[in-house]
């Protein structure tokens, strides 16, 4: 029997194995499984992997402090033996303000360990890979960009994560396991890094003195028209794919619209009602760009999320710029213990 016959039907005991949980999307991820009933072991390096900030909850699941991608195989298989997860989902890896051989460990050395593993064990559980739309890289047209779109990314981040999908389809293809990538658009919500361009400027707005003077916002180019997505709404999407009968192959996460973003900062300054000054420079700044770095505009086609998932997206970006700027600015939501989302 391959990996894929052997994988154990969840029913109600449902388990589930996060990667990265103590990333962005990791945290978002630990706590939409954990309100729908999944019991949950969060992984991270630090074992550090709590609510998002905004989304307080009062009983954590399960935290584990493991290095997956410096992890020896026979430390991995006794971690998912002694977890029997039935779906473990890889939102770890390197994104903002990485170096390529920090992207090349935590994207492409983090799935490669995943995939000599899985296979071997006696249920394979099925993975769910957290891609990026920035695998896509420019589109060739104004319409919105499916699932069977090549794959043209400019970015290192793009390309690292393209390699790692393309590993995990590969696995799935040769039945070695049952695995879904979702190509998820540009999250924003609670806990948005500040290496992040809005979580940047929700941080530059928070160090700014409080004493009325405009806060000045260097930002490089903001011509880029990207596919922005609340955070909880990935969240949800993910535990649709756990919970759905059989695994699609690619999946796009997004809104299915193209927003500027230089309107978004600007969105985001209006939310937190600081006095503001913008200053879009051509040259690298101290908040960052664009997502990508480049100007082209991309939006997803997302009917295979709804299709396939009964998914789609339902929270305004408003609402997510408002969350982020609760967790990020406002001093009694700041630690995390007041906001909501």
């Amino acid at each position: 029997m391959t990996g894929r016959a052997q994988r154990e039907a969840p029913g109600t005991d449902r388990r589930v194995l996060v990667l990265g949980g103590s990333g962005f999307l990791g945290r978002h991820l630990t706590a939409a499984f954990h309100h729908t009933g999944w019991q949950v072991t969060a992984v991270s390096r630090s074992g550090d992997a709590g609510q998002p900030a905004g989304r307080p909850e009062p009983a954590a699941p399960r935290r584990l402090a493991l290095d997956v991608a410096g992890a020896d195989p026979g430390t991995l298989t006794d971690v998912l033996t002694r977890t029997a997860p039935h779906v473990v989902v890889n939102a770890a890896g390197a994104v903002w303000a990485a170096s390529e051989e920090e992207m090349a460990r935590g994207n492409v050395l983090l799935v490669d360990r995943l995939l000599t593993v899985l296979p071997r064990l006696a249920r394979p559980p099925r993975l769910l890979q957290l891609g990026t739309a920035h695998e896509y890289g420019p589109p060739l047209g104004d319409a919105p960009v499916t699932e069977a779109a090549a794959l043209r990314p400019v970015s290192g981040y793009g390309r690292t994560k393209a390699r790692a999908s393309e590993a995990v389809l590969g696995a799935a293809r040769d039945s070695a396991l049952e695995a879904t990538v979702l190509r998820v658009s540009n999250a924003v919500g609670a806990g948005l890094p500040p290496a992040s361009l809005l979580g940047g400027v929700a941080a530059a707005l928070a160090a700014a003195p409080g004493d009325g003077a405009p806060a000045v916002l260097r930002l490089g180019p903001l011509t880029a028209r990207r596919d922005f997505v609340d955070a909880t709404d990935v969240a949800e999407a993910v535990v649709a794919a756990a919970a759905a009968p059989a695994a699609v192959p690619v999946v796009n996460i997004g809104r299915g619209t193209s927003v500027a973003a230089g309107d978004l900062v600007r969105r985001l300054l209006a939310v937190s009602g600081r006095p503001a000054e913008l200053v879009e420079r051509q040259q690298p700044a101290a908040v960052p760009a664009a997502p990508g770095g480049a100007a082209y505009a991309q939006r997803l086609d997302i009917t295979l999320a709804r299709r396939a998932l009964g998914w789609r997206p339902s929270r305004e970006l408003d609402d997510s710029l408002r969350c982020l700027w609760l967790a990020a600015g406002d001093p009694p939501y700041a630690s995390g213990r007041g906001a909501r989302k």
